[in-house]
């Protein structure tokens, strides 16, 4: 191969080189732009997530340990509010099931042990749904990240 020869093919394989980097760049863009989309499309529905579900754990926290008439009157109001309306735009079918035992508890006068107990379950049930919403594995279980680190 002559030298004449060898600087066209170094030519060519330069081009086809610069031409790859520059297709690989630009995709790499357009997928950081898509996810950038992605994130700024659901981060209404996020943070209307979040402000319901602390909506709904106040007040089932409220119906639990309150024991003043017109807070729990209050609460018991918000929570059937969100029950019937606003949670059902983001809840997932856990903390459905949740709102829903709690509120077979206060049909039923449930005691203030068991009024705990399915407040807790609510909270639970709206940190799992969060992890799951946000992508934060960590939330499922705070102690994890403890545990994995002794």
């Amino acid at each position: 191969m002559t030298f004449e020869t060898g600087v066209k093919v170094l030519s060519i394989l330069g081009a086809v080189a610069t031409f790859a980097w520059g297709m690989f760049q630009y995709i790499e863009n357009n997928k950081e732009q898509s996810e950038s989309r992605r994130i700024e499309a659901t981060k209404p529905f996020l943070e209307r997530q979040l402000k319901l579900y602390t909506e709904a754990t106040q007040s089932a926290a409220t119906l639990a340990t309150s024991e003043n008439p017109s807070e729990r009157a209050a609460a018991i109001k918000r929570f059937w509010s969100l029950y019937w309306g606003e949670l059902a735009l983001v809840e997932d079918k856990e903390v459905e099931a949740a709102m829903v035992g709690l509120g077979k508890g206060l049909d039923r006068q449930a005691s203030p042990a068991e009024l705990k107990q399915l407040s807790l379950k609510l909270a639970h049930a709206c940190r799992d749904s969060l992890a799951l919403s946000w992508g934060v594995k960590e939330w499922h279980n705070p102690h994890r990240l403890k545990a994995a680190e002794q």
